[in-house]
């Protein structure tokens, strides 16, 4: 099988070109994961409050020698240098410390909060994806029509408005006074899957309407495209249905720029969690986030800002491989 021919380049030699970009978009990450462990052991280390003094609760500063004890216990008697370099090797472990709250592992706590974010965000994804696929497609179809206008219009009015109106707005109507929907709180899938469903429909409603107006957009300009392209004459010369040419022959040729629009905009969508969680009551990584900065647990915050930044990169990084997948005709 390796050595038979794909586009006139051996599989071997195609799998081998793979696994080098691969390779060399892993070692170019090292130094942006550095960098960003840095500013996470920073920023926590200049924000506001002594984490020994939180540890010892309110009355924590009547006892001087106490207070040096846990200092020193923690680390924070030592120079910063040290203290990074410390921390760090303790994050390589996949050792975050423990909360400053409760005393429990922080790592533990924020793996909890994790399924929540992904569901919220994944089934947000998919609720634009599916409106901006019609609505793109549509307008695509008739450029400068008033369908086109129209659609064009909404588009661009649903990326203006805030994320955090369209909330309070799904929530006064939906909630307070149809009372067609529970107000807020989060129940995992697993324990009452219908439950779940009727509580993520306003979350993740208020998450996709943003994202529909930028995918509508970049949908549309691609399909315009696409569609003066010969082969697309030639499938309409040939008979085939109007679905299946501009859904599977022409929708295709356009995943490359979706695929890089939804990669980018994922991240927009981890920090769009931060405020709907909240709205909401979703027990994300939004909302535990809040409750570190509020309750200054600066371990737990330190755990969330570094992992999202892991998550962020990891995702560029698998964008940029399905880039290459996706479209053969890039070169590695």
């Amino acid at each position: 099988m390796l050595s038979e021919q794909s586009g006139g380049i051996p599989l071997i030699l195609l799998f081998d070109s793979y696994m080098r970009y691969i390779i060399s978009r892993v070692f170019q990450l090292i130094p942006v994961l550095l960098l960003a462990t840095i500013i996470v052991f920073v920023a926590g280390r200049l924000a506001p409050g002594d984490p020994a003094l939180i540890k010892l609760g309110p009355r924590g500063g009547n006892d001087p020698a106490a207070l040096a004890k846990v200092r020193q216990e923690m680390g924070l008697d030592k120079p910063m240098v040290t203290q990074y370099v410390l921390w760090l090797g303790d994050v390589l472990k996949g050792d975050f410390g423990v909360s400053l709250m409760n005393g429990v592992d922080t790592l533990k706590i924020v793996a909890g909060r994790i399924p929540a974010s992904l569901e919220l965000i994944a089934v947000s994804i998919l609720i634009a994806l599916l409106l901006a696929s019609l609505l793109g497609v549509r307008a695509a179809l008739k450029p400068g029509s008033l369908t086109d206008q129209t659609i064009s219009s909404v588009a661009t009015g649903l990326v203006s408005i805030p994320t955090f109106w369209v909330a309070l707005l799904l929530l006064s109507v939906l909630a307070v006074r149809l009372r067609l929907l529970p107000a807020s709180g989060y129940v995992p899938l697993r324990e009452n899957a219908a439950l779940n469903l009727k509580l993520i429909i306003m979350p993740a409603v208020s998450l996709a309407l943003a994202e529909v107006g930028v995918f509508t957009r970049f949908i549309r300009s691609g399909m315009i495209e696409v569609l003066g392209s010969n082969y697309i004459r030639t499938a309409r010369a040939k008979g085939l249905r109007r679905r299946r040419i501009y859904f599977v022959h022409a929708f295709k040729n356009i995943l490359v720029t979706l695929v890089t629009v939804i990669g980018l905009e994922v991240g927009t969508l981890i920090g769009g969690t931060l405020l709907i969680e909240q709205i909401f009551g979703w027990s994300g990584i939004g909302w535990l986030l809040y409750q570190s900065i509020v309750n200054r647990d600066y371990s737990v915050l330190q755990c969330i800002v570094f992992l999202v930044v892991v998550a962020y990169v990891l995702i560029n990084l698998i964008v940029d491989i399905v880039y290459v997948l996706v479209d053969p005709r890039v070169e590695l």
